[in-house]
Parts: structure tokens; sequence; C-alpha cells
């Protein structure tokens, strides 16, 4: 296990292309658009978030990283202002949505970030889509593939709750119980505004749970060869710790970090060492020629 390689110089930003600080607008791509909002100067990141959230999520760590970087977060199809489009909500629909975002705004070679289903997004992205990213910062993705059983285990958690919330009060009160039980730390932090807007997202968390994964064996993992940074917390479901360790053990050049004290929603747990995370990792990125 490598660490911290130097990823492709980004291509320029497309400034013209990018909404302001305080606005975001929707982007075409592909079948739907999406909505994007972006801050700051320097290097880009282009923030992915996870299982029924929004670019919202993201604002804590957009405010604290804008003043050394380009932050750029969006709301992926079907979730609160981007539309859902004809395609499904898999993870390899989102990856490709992803990818032509960041070709469409010129971002090409950025690091990316993502938390929970966002960092599978971005798995998704150096899997399917080599050269698009420069880097990754991958939080707890749930690449169960990596451990079949410890992935039948945190499911063996998680269904009873959301299905019991489901018979009982519908669809929103499944969210309630997904994240109690996933995501506490979170779930307990932010108030009823911010539960609601996850709440509102509700249609999407059964395809993301339910949505066959493609396997993942140790040529996938060696053909990604761009520097990636995985984080785990402490105190996360020992499953998506497992899984975080061996996905950083099987690539060739990515390095793990574990945030004390954290649950499995780093960047909202542990606000100020997720920051200092990612903003370590970017600073050591040089740039290096195109090939």
């Amino acid at each position: 296990m490598t660490h911290l390689g130097s990823p492709t110089t980004p291509t320029p930003l497309a400034r013209d292309s990018l909404p302001g600080s305080d606005v975001g607008r929707l982007v075409p791509v592909r079948d739907t658009e999406l909505y994007v909002k972006a801050e700051g100067n320097g290097p880009p990141l282009a923030f992915v978030h996870g299982m029924c959230g929004d670019a919202e999520v993201w604002t804590d760590q957009v405010r604290r990283l804008s003043d050394r970087f380009t932050c750029l977060a969006y709301d992926r199809r079907g979730h609160s202002r981007s539309p859902a489009g004809a395609r499904d909500q898999s993870y390899a629909t989102h990856a490709d949505d992803a990818a032509a975002l960041i070709e469409t705004l010129g971002l090409r070679g950025c690091t990316l970030v993502g938390s929970s289903g966002g960092a599978y997004v971005g798995f998704e992205v150096l899997r399917r889509h080599p050269g698009v990213v420069g880097a990754a910062v991958l939080s707890e993705p749930p690449l169960f593939p990596l451990d079949p059983a410890a992935g039948a285990a945190l499911k063996r958690d998680v269904a009873p709750a959301v299905d019991a919330a489901v018979a009982s009060r519908g669809p929103r009160a499944a969210v309630d119980a997904f994240f109690e039980v996933v995501c506490p730390g979170l779930w307990e932090a932010i108030d009823e505004r911010r539960r609601d807007r996850y709440r509102d997202n509700a249609p999407m968390l059964l395809p993301a749970l339910t949505e066959p994964a493609d396997p993942v064996d140790a040529a996938t993992l060696a053909a990604i060869d761009v520097p990636v940074l995985v984080l785990t917390g402490s105190e996360s479901h020992p499953a998506l710790r497992t899984i975080a360790a061996r996905l950083a053990s099987g690539l060739i050049n990515a390095s793990l970090v574990e945030l004390p004290g954290s649950g499995h929603v780093t960047y909202a747990e542990q606000p100020a060492a997720f920051e200092a995370a990612v903003r370590a990792f970017a600073d050591s990125l040089g740039p290096r020629p195109r090939g």
C-alpha cells in the first residue's frame, strides 16, 4: 500500500460554467439536470453526498475548505433539487452522472470527496471512468462485495428496523430508522429541519438498500492507481470499518485514516478532523505533466 502519489494536473476551471457561492443552478447532465453549488478558489474538490442527502450536507466542509480550494457540491439525481430523469438509481448511474458533471464543468483531474453512498459513487467513478478524477477521499463506502459477511451483518441490523418503520409509519419514518441504526451520531446531532431534508428524499432509500452490487475483486482494485484517502470512524459499525480497511489495503496507492470518536458520518461527527485530513491529503497532491 503506497501513500499519496501525484494526480494528473486538473484541467483549468471553466469559471463561467460554475454557479456563484450563494446560489446554485441546474446543470444539464445526460438525461437530467443536477443542482450544483460552488464556492472558493484553488484546486477543485467535488463533494458527493450519501444516502438521502443533498449538496447542503457539505455546507460546513465547504465553508471550512473554500479558503484553499474550489469546492463543488451537487444534488445527485432524484435528490432534492435534481430531477430523477429516466435512468435507474444505481451507483453506476450516479457515477456516470458525476463523471459527466465533472467533464461538463471543466473539472477533470479534480479530487472527489464522498461519504457513505457518495463514497461508493466515487469508487465507481474511479472504476468506470479512469482519468476523470485525479484523486479521491472515500469515507466508509458500503462496498459490501469486499466483505459479503460484513455486509450481511449490517443488513441484518438495518432491515428489521427499516421494515418495521415502513409498515407502521411509512417511508419517511424508514429514513429515521436507517439513520438511527447506521448513523446515530449524525441523527442525534442535527435538528428537525435538517432531518426533514433527508426524509424528503425517502424514495431514494429503497434503491440504495436493495441494488445488487457488482463484484469487486483484486484486479478491479489494482487497476485504480490514483491516490485515495480512505476514512473511517472509530465508533462506526464494525462492518463499515472492516470494508474501509479492506478497500485501503487492496488499492495500490491508498492510505487509511481513522477519525477517533466518529461514527459513520465522519464529516459531520468530527468536522475539524475531517477537514484536516482532506486538507492535508489534497495539499500533498503535487501536479505532474500529462502523459
